[in-house]
């Protein structure tokens, strides 16, 4: 037996050996070389020496579409690019610049053409990791009852964003005396229109409920994804979205189709989580609301084949660009995720007055503004007795059936946003007239970084005015609180921490500024 089990780790380990491995790009340097011109240096390493494609693009600082013209760039780019050091490409970029200040967001993409395995990315779904999150998620995350809760699911969002090399901002806009956010982790796509996938779900609770299936189980799956598809570019932006404030009406969604789409960004399909971890197999487990068999007779029919049991995921679109994303969906989770029982509804176009109970969630913000978008849910209160009450614990919840729905959103959003075998480096930054350095605004230093015992944080040449600093680990739980005074600097030791990636939240008055700090 002993020797079997020795077979088949060593079969195992030649699988992973024999898989091609991405390309690497490392040491990327931007130097401006002249009043209109900068140099991009970098190395590119791949496991195979397979030859790659590298593309340069450029757009607006923080824009959503890489846009700007690169032709006229010259050097290693292109078709056929072999692994080496000190590449070098130049690009005059006169054509896109201001008089004096010319403000760029870069983009270096190296691609070796080698094909995704994408039900290897499936598979890397870890129900142990969901449940981690979940154990910290769970808990009443409301903005009077459990403020303290709520701000620890938005950092946890936040730096879980921050620590796949997301490009994290937040939206913020006042509920009464509440400030709410909407957190935003992009995943930029190495296209050049702007093309954008989202997937999103509330973080919020109702006020008296630890909301572990509504909606901890929302943010879970979309962490658990969005580490999962971060690991490869796409040719389509991916765009990872806590919303603030469902369970006051849908108020943080609706506030970010209203105001927080970027310029030049074009939304071809949202996603929402709303309850994906209840399951029963019990018969007449799953209601419908009253109607149900008249407007939905097909829906109907699949549940009623299993005796109402709720087994299944319920993938729920809206005729027209949203019914396309829904059979996009139950396609490709059938192929990827077969252990996923997906039944579709197809809500009509007159969805408010005629089936309101299918627009309860953040979709349907997407659809007021005629986005195609989807709600995958299991039912709320018509399959899971805990809704809204203290009783909605992770205890309650099928970690088995959340990791299958999790596992048919990367299947979709890998196939939709076109996911590549790749490589990718990107940095927003400034040039001036005159001047061969960019310019460094807010500047922190960390020394040393990584760093194993005692670590000088220092802001002196910094514009903020920083009252506290909390250092976090990667999945936003505050490890320490640094005592800041009237100080620009200051100094604590790490020998104690585990070793991994953490980050400094530095707070003023009205600014915040996020620092990496890695722990070896």
């Amino acid at each position: 037996m002993k020797q079997i089990l020795l077979l088949l780790c060593l079969l195992a380990g030649n699988l992973l050996l024999a898989q091609n491995q991405p390309p690497v790009l490392s040491n990327v340097e931007v130097h401006q070389t002249g009043d209109k011109t900068i140099t991009i240096t970098y190395d590119l390493s791949d496991a195979e020496g397979d030859p790659c494609t590298v593309s340069f693009l450029a757009g607006a600082k923080q824009a959503a579409a890489l846009s700007y013209s690169t032709t006229n760039a010259t050097g290693s780019l292109g078709a056929g690019i072999l692994p080496g050091t000190a590449k070098e490409i130049v690009w005059d970029f006169s054509n896109h610049s201001s008089l004096n200040l010319s403000s760029f967001r870069l983009m270096l993409v190296a691609d070796d053409l080698q094909a995704i395995d994408i039900q290897a990315l499936v598979d890397q779904v870890d129900s142990i990791r969901l449940f981690g999150d979940m154990t910290f998620l769970e808990g009443i995350r409301h903005r009077i009852t459990g403020a303290t809760h709520l701000q620890e699911a938005k950092d946890f969002i936040w730096f879980t964003c921050l620590d796949r090399g997301l490009e994290t901002t937040e939206q913020s806009f006042n509920f009464g005396s509440y400030a709410a956010k909407n957190i935003i982790g992009r995943h930029i796509g190495t296209g050049a229109n702007g093309d954008t996938y989202i997937l999103g779900g509330h973080f919020d609770s109702v006020d008296d409920a630890p909301g572990a299936d509504d909606n901890a189980s929302a943010v879970a799956g979309m962490m658990e994804a969005m580490r999962i598809l971060s690991q490869f570019p796409t040719k389509k932006s991916i765009k990872f979205i806590g919303f603030d404030l469902e369970e006051e009406g849908l108020v943080g969604s609706l506030r970010y189709v209203q105001s927080g789409i970027q310029s030049g960004e074009n939304i071809l399909g949202m996603i929402d989580y709303e309850m994906i971890g209840y399951y029963s197999e019990a018969p007449n487990s799953q209601t419908l609301p009253t109607g149900f068999n008249l407007l939905f007779p097909d829906a109907y029919a699949a549940v009623q084949s299993q005796d109402f049991k709720g087994n299944f995921i319920t993938n729920v679109g809206k005729q027209g660009g949203s019914a396309t994303l829904m059979q996009q969906f139950k396609t490709h989770a059938s192929t990827y995720a077969p252990g996923l029982r997906t039944i579709n509804v197809e809500a009509p176009n007159a969805w408010q007055s005629l089936t309101p109970d299918l627009g309860r969630s953040d979709h349907a913000a997407f659809w007021l503004q005629n986005i195609p978008a989807i709600m995958l849910t299991d039912g709320a209160n018509f399959r899971n007795p805990h809704y809204h009450t203290p009783g909605d614990t992770l205890g309650t919840l099928n970690f088995s059936f959340m990791c299958n729905v999790v596992k048919g959103t990367i299947a979709t959003l890998a196939q939709l946003a076109e996911v590549q075998h790749a490589d990718t480096w990107w940095s927003d930054m400034d040039f001036v007239n005159g001047t061969t350095t960019p310019i460094a605004t807010n500047k922190v230093s960390i020394s040393p970084n990584p760093a194993s015992g005692t670590v000088k944080v220092d802001w002196s040449l910094c514009s903020g005015k920083f009252q506290k600093i909390s250092l976090m680990d990667s999945n936003g739980r505050t490890v320490r609180t640094l005592d800041v005074g009237q100080n620009k600097q200051v100094s604590f030791n790490v020998s104690d921490l585990p070793k991994g990636n953490y980050y400094l939240k530095m707070e003023g008055q009205n600014e915040r500024q996020i620092e990496k700090l890695v722990v070896e």
